[in-house]
């Protein structure tokens, strides 16, 4: 079977998403099926054609609508010679593969949801956008269960990703916690800043914190971490955290991929909300409350945090828990939804 996939980015380009496609065409391609990428060429040194781990890329650069349809017309033996085509997220397949929906009117089109977009309240005119994706394809996977409630999606499928089982070193604890993710208002870093300074003024703790991301809010938090002398790391961007999660006590976390990664490398999870879409993107976690420690402000993140280094049994507890989950999120169990979406046998 042949596979023709439409990302908005690819490897080497990373985040979420990326991470996402890469795995699970790494699985299809193991698993015997031929897989193609169609994606934004995002820098001027990347191949407009190259071959990663048996995954056929295709790349073009960042052009005006018409242009970018022009150019997959060039291209469309890609989808004539494709059995399915499977878009991620509903800006490839409304601003990319909108048209030939319409020319290949019998080929199958698939979608996945991924995320939100940072947004409250979501845009009618996202929420006019997804109902279009979702109505023009045969089928669709959601990255988290709020996805129905927030954009009145009807999920075929609901995932939360996939994660590589880790071996289980010694911890060492060169920071007491590790933030990962992006310096943004979204990913909550701002609160796990303050509840840093909370500690370290009501509960005389001086938290030891390292930070792997970037983002417009670096300059702000460098300010707070002087002006508040806090024992606090900017690492910058890392394109694999792993290392540093295996040196860390807890892991500050907000996106499902790092939450998994933080659940599997055997932390206690600390993830933050300052919105109820927020709020329902995390509790949605299935068991969240015996896998993961959510806060809803820097007070209640300070106070959550002392409970758990005074009770070390209650952290192991739920340690565990996260384990237990996270071990059954593998790459080839998400690929096998995805084989099931398309009507597929699951070995």
């Amino acid at each position: 079977m042949k596979i023709l996939m439409f990302t908005p980015y690819f490897y080497p380009h990373l985040g979420g998403v990326e991470i996402h496609v890469k795995k699970v065409s790494e699985e299809l391609v193991r698993a015997g099926y031929e897989v193609s990428i169609m994606t934004i060429k995002h820098g001027i040194t990347l191949k407009d054609f190259e071959i990663l781990n048996g995954i056929k890329i295709h790349r073009f650069s960042k052009i005006k609508l018409l242009q970018t349809w022009y150019w997959i017309y060039n291209h469309r033996d890609l989808i004539i010679n494709a059995d399915l085509i499977h878009c991620h997220d509903f800006n490839s397949f409304v601003f990319w593969y909108f048209p030939f929906r319409f020319m290949f009117l019998f080929k199958p089109v698939f979608v996945t949801f991924h995320g939100y977009e940072g947004i409250i309240p979501i845009p009618k005119k996202i929420l006019f956008l997804r109902k279009i994706t979702e109505f023009l394809t045969n089928g669709n996977i959601c990255i988290g269960d709020y996805i129905r409630k927030w954009y009145g999606t009807k999920a075929n499928f609901i995932s939360y990703g996939g994660v590589d089982l880790l071996p289980i070193e010694k911890n060492t604890h060169f920071e007491t916690a590790l933030f990962i993710g992006r310096l943004e208002k979204d990913t909550g870093i701002m609160t796990y800043i303050d509840a840093i300074k909370i500690l370290k003024k009501k509960y005389n703790i001086n938290f030891k914190v390292g930070i792997c991301g970037d983002g417009s809010l670096r300059k702000t938090i460098d300010e707070s971490i002087k002006t508040n002398e806090l024992k606090v790391k900017l690492f910058g961007f890392v394109e694999n955290p792993t290392d540093y999660l295996m040196k860390c006590k807890f892991a500050f976390v907000s996106g499902y991929l790092a939450i998994l990664e933080a659940m599997i490398s055997k932390k206690l999870v600390f993830s933050v909300y300052d919105n109820e879409l927020k709020k329902d993107i995390l509790n949605c976690i299935p068991d969240s409350r015996n896998t993961m420690i959510i806060a809803s402000s820097p007070e209640d993140l300070a106070d959550k945090i002392v409970y758990f280094l005074n009770n070390p049994e209650k952290e192991k507890e739920i340690i565990n828990n996260g384990y237990n989950f996270a071990k059954n999120q593998t790459w080839k169990q998400v690929t096998a939804i995805y084989l099931k979406l398309w009507g597929y046998k699951v070995e």
